[in-house]
């Protein structure tokens, strides 16, 4: 039986509680603020399944923005997303953290750094764990190197006191690493810097930075892949788009899947040959060009797929309408599928299927130009070639045997 919901200590109609729960996630009532389905639900008595519940009933009307393939509640403002994390970290009410947080809110321009909050739950980790107050962490490179030492046996030895922000605890070289780089930028902000190439606890080096620089498949592996994807799902298929697509463009996750579906042709003068150029947004580099970034795509049978998902009025490059999160999962599960055919069985393979894609890709081209590193760093959407070289593009031996031999 459904529970009856009351409004101001009076039994409702169902018109009265659908404008009421909107207006709480909007913020357009009585609250000066949006409120989360979970707080609009404490805020009613009832479970969030209730509240999901009518919400589903504005879909179709002009209460909730409607998509094709989910509801989208209302997004929430940074301020509202601080005043909620506000409310579990007590380390924000520190003067010394307050005005940090000010420059993490507004650093890029007026705008949030991204995983502002990841940075702030780190500071309070360690904190917490050395029972220190913030201060304590700015007195001098000594002694802030001597807490992250005694931070880091702590982790080690499972002991660390997390803070809560809920977020599943990472592996142990990782979790340190990032309470390091946020002590860092904390003591930064107060003048007190690190060089770089500093070695030490304080180390700056990225963790496995040019560990995977290897990744990728050969031409042979490469056309084993493309017949069982053929076979197996179709060439005018998600999967066939998602590898190849994520192949030619070097698009990480989130750029490949918002990818509009829309494309220039370019033939050559040269050989006749049509490429199709597309634009995808990379806003880890969105400092550069704001994250837009020119992709290629030549391979004929790559255009085909895109061509037949246009003529069905596709919008992105991937049919599929799954929510992000399951899609993640599913083409996941399949690239994984396509690995193990190929008997790619290593770690990277594995546990970062679609990223994956991006070190094939860097190969992929950079044989096609000789290994142009200028010209693929383009390419494929990298802010400079020594990123390139140093994490995907390592020439394999077989290149360098033809070059030297």
């Amino acid at each position: 039986m459904r529970p009856h919901i009351r409004l101001k200590k009076k039994r409702a109609t169902e018109d009265q509680i659908i404008n009421e729960i909107h207006n709480l996630l909007h913020g357009t009532g009585s609250r000066p603020y949006p409120l989360t389905v979970t707080e609009t639900a404490k805020v009613l008595g009832v479970s969030r399944d209730t509240i999901y519940r009518y919400v589903k009933k504005m879909k179709g009307e002009s209460k909730i923005l409607k998509t094709r393939d989910r509801l989208v509640l209302p997004k929430l403002s940074e301020g509202t997303k601080f005043r909620q994390f506000n409310k579990n970290h007590p380390i924000t009410g520190d003067p010394l953290v307050t005005e940090w947080i000010d420059d993490l809110l507004t650093r890029k321009g007026g705008s949030p750094l991204k995983h502002w909050d990841r940075r702030i739950c780190c500071l309070e980790t360690v904190c917490n764990t050395c029972k220190i107050e913030p201060q304590d962490l700015i007195v001098s490179h000594r002694r802030t190197e001597k807490i992250m030492r005694t931070f880091a046996k702590f982790y080690t030895s499972g002991n660390a006191v997390q803070s809560k922000s809920g977020s599943k605890p990472t592996g142990l070289n990782t979790g340190i690493y990032t309470r390091v780089q946020a002590v860092r930028d904390f003591c930064m902000f107060y003048n007190l810097f690190w060089q770089k190439g500093v070695t030490g606890i304080m180390s700056q080096k990225v963790l496995g930075h040019g560990k995977y620089s290897d990744i990728r498949l050969t031409d042979d592996e490469l056309q084993r892949a493309d017949d069982y994807i053929k076979e197996k799902w179709g060439l005018d298929s998600d999967v066939y788009r998602w590898f190849w697509v994520g192949i030619e463009s070097c698009a990480r996750f989130d750029a490949l899947y918002n990818m509009p579906l829309e494309f220039t042709k370019s033939v050559s003068k040269k050989s006749g040959k049509t490429t199709y150029i597309m634009t995808a947004i990379e806003t880890k580099t969105d400092h550069i060009r704001g994250g837009k970034w020119l992709k290629y795509i030549s391979r004929k049978d790559t255009q085909t797929s895109l061509d037949l998902l246009k003529s069905r009025g596709g919008q992105r490059i991937h049919e599929n309408n799954m929510i992000k999160y399951k899609f993640t999962k599913y083409i996941s599960s399949q690239l994984k599928q396509i690995y193990k055919h190929l008997g790619k069985q290593a770690y990277y393979f594995q546990h970062h299927p679609s990223h994956a894609l991006r070190h094939i890709g860097a190969h992929y081209w950079l044989s096609k130009t000789d290994y142009n590193y200028g010209l693929i760093a383009e390419i494929g959407g990298w802010n400079n070639m020594d990123e390139l070289k140093k994490s995907y593009g390592q020439i394999p031996p077989e290149k360098i045997l033809e070059i030297i031999e």
